[in-house]
């Protein structure tokens, strides 16, 4: 019994048409089928590869009275009242405060894991003395900006 499959699996791999079918070389319209395919792929890749990943946070900043020295910049407690999704790294990215009728930059020296009641959080920044005095007791829109990585690295780092 055993000897008749052995058998029966030798000729049908040493049959006609099984012969006919391995050694065909496939068409060259499957050829360069898959060629165009595979060179489409490696092109999204270098392009995943190259295009930076940024994280970009939003909401409401209100600053509170500055102080009254007179140097080039300041620090400055403000509060930030995110819109959905909330930053885990921020130590050193870049803020920008966007008020009515300008927008000027600052940098984040800490922020605080604790929220109040409003679900705001303390934000200690450095702004230019001139520019944080334009929005003083006032509440402005801001946006963090962060870029981590690739989109590459984005999309196979979660798997």
């Amino acid at each position: 019994m055993e000897e008749e499959k052995k058998q029966e699996r030798s000729y049908e791999l040493r049959s006609e048409k099984v012969r006919s079918i391995v050694g065909q070389i496939p068409s060259s319209l499957i050829r360069y089928g898959i060629t165009a395919i595979g060179m489409v792929l490696l092109c999204l890749f270098a392009v995943a590869y190259f295009l930076p990943y940024k994280q970009v946070y939003s909401g409401t900043a209100t600053i509170h009275k500055t102080a009254t020295t007179p140097v080039d910049s300041t620090n400055i407690t403000i509060l930030l009242k995110f819109e959905n999704k909330r930053p885990d790294k921020v130590k050193g990215q870049i803020i920008c405060l966007q008020s009515p009728y300008r927008t000027f930059a600052g940098q984040i020296q800490d922020l605080s894991s604790v929220r109040d009641t409003l679900e705001r959080q303390e934000a200690l920044c450095r702004f230019k003395s001139a520019d944080i005095k334009t929005v003083e007791n006032q509440t402005v829109d801001f946006q963090i900006t962060r870029t981590s990585g690739n989109l590459l690295q984005k999309m196979f780092g979660d798997i």
